[in-house]
């Protein structure tokens, strides 16, 4: 079976959690501290929660992937189950989605905690796309 069609599914589901833990931080917890730099933001509504959406469901997508074809190399450190699953997750996270959003929030004026809203979003879609994969593939 290829990579694509093995990590599809499980993709698929850790995409849709983690678009509604996406909601949960950065639509309930964490979205009263956008109006702190109104200018920031433009205008939400469907388009932008539509595109948002499938940001995640792609990513959880590739994550899937990634870790499918590192289960295939049977690297012992990541792979099927939960916790070396869990590990890829980290890692991912430490190395990509941390920098990248450091980063953005050194140049662009966010409140402090939009920051920490989007490193959970991240961090929860990662976790959420790999623990679903490494539960598919080790089942």
């Amino acid at each position: 079976m290829n990579t694509l069609r093995a990590a599809i599914v499980p993709g698929l589901i850790g995409g849709v959690l983690s678009v509604v833990a996406s909601w949960f931080w950065m639509g309930f917890v964490f979205h009263s501290f956008q109006r702190k730099t109104p200018d920031t933001w433009r205008p939400e509504g469907g388009k932008s929660y539509l595109g948002s959406s499938l940001l995640h469901i792609f990513a959880a997508i590739g994550v899937a992937s990634l870790l499918t074809v590192i289960t295939r190399f049977q690297i012992a450190f990541f792979g099927a189950g939960m916790f070396p699953s869990i590990r890829f997750a980290l890692c991912l996270w430490g190395a990509l989605s941390v920098p990248m959003i450091l980063e953005g929030a050194i140049y662009i004026r966010l409140h402090p905690l939009v920051v920490v809203g989007q490193l959970l979003d991240w961090l929860s879609t990662l976790v959420l796309a790999s623990a679903v994969t490494g539960w598919w593939l080790g089942r």
